[in-house]
């Protein structure tokens, strides 16, 4: 199992990366602002550049449709199956500032921040792993812009349909798919090498911009937050074997090719800790934002321990 060794390792790597970013937010020598710079950045930039990098590098003429709908659709079933979950745990009659969060951050993953640079780390010869997960990257931003809008807010005014159609990532997938298609020349080799640059801001900008927030947070109050290890279970635990349940019952029901590529891609996808944008997104309508700070930093923290041991059954069963 190489893939596992690669694993660890950049799980770990992963978490050192958030010393800087932890050190100058307790020394005061980052500000919110420039992290939401970075933070832009690394969305609208680093991670379309290093969606189109590795879209460069296959062969797209041979990618089956079946996984491409696979890539598709399994997210909408998962993420979707999650909210179910997430309503009957986390019920109406608690703390209104804080229960549209614990379900927001159940049913969203951080494909974006965490999966896709996770999976160009591990599977750096693999580019096909890379743009599965960035295939349900899109699928999960869409769930988030309309669902997840709408279960913080529960008001469907507030849904945004011109953000759903103005992906840099979605716009980073269109031109990647083209450009794979075109015969290799200069142009295409430039493109590359240019994307290559921009696209190895993706981690470490991530990391910085989580060991940040983790610097804003108090331990004592994440420690004693008990949504935080609920959402866990179920973000890092009971997400990720639905998805392999789910990828079971594809393959030996529905009688659809599952391979290595599209099992590691969604289960990556769907085992990574809660969507990212979950404190800015309480603090925007009006809910509890330490709350959803303390959830996202608790959920990035354990799943560096879950990662490894949910990897190992879904290597035992695929």
């Amino acid at each position: 199992m190489p893939a596992f060794g690669a694993l660890l390792k950049y799980i770990f790597l992963f978490t050192v990366l958030m010393i800087p970013g932890y050190i100058m937010g307790r020394r005061k020598r980052l500000m919110d602002e420039a992290m939401t710079s970075l933070a832009n950045i690394l969305t609208d930039i680093a991670m379309p550049f290093l969606v189109f990098s590795k879209l460069l590098a296959i062969d797209v003429k041979s990618l089956r449709i079946s996984y491409i709908l696979c890539c598709i659709l399994l997210p909408i079933v998962i993420e979707l199956s999650m909210l179910g979950i997430a309503c009957l745990v986390f019920r109406k009659k608690e703390d209104r500032s804080r229960y549209p969060i614990d379900r927001f951050c159940t049913f969203l993953p951080n494909v974006g921040f965490i999966g896709i640079p996770l999976a160009c780390s591990i599977f750096p010869d693999v580019p096909e792993i890379a743009l599965y997960v960035s295939l349900a990257n899109i699928v999960s931003t869409y769930i988030l812009l309309t669902m997840g809008i709408f279960t913080l807010t529960e008001d469907k005014r507030d849904i945004s349909v011109k953000k759903m159609f103005t992906s840099p990532v979605l716009f980073a997938i269109i031109l990647g798919f083209l450009g794979s298609m075109l015969p290799e020349n200069p142009v295409t080799a430039f493109a590359a090498d240019y994307s290559v640059y921009l696209a190895n801001l993706a981690t470490p900008l991530s990391m910085l911009v989580l060991g940040y927030n983790l610097a804003k947070l108090s331990v004592m109050k994440l420690l004693k937050d008990t949504g935080v290890y609920m959402v866990s279970l179920l973000r890092l635990i009971i997400s990720p074997i639905l998805t392999i349940f789910v990828l079971v019952i594809t393959q030996k029901v529905l009688r659809v090719p599952v391979d290595y590529e599209l099992v590691m891609a969604m289960f990556i996808a769907m085992g990574v800790s809660n969507a990212g944008t979950a404190p800015a997104m309480a603090k925007r309508y009006g809910l509890n934002g330490e709350h959803a700070a303390a959830v996202t930093i608790g959920t990035t923290i354990l799943s560096v321990a879950t990662i490894p041991v949910v990897y190992l059954l879904a290597e035992c069963i695929f």
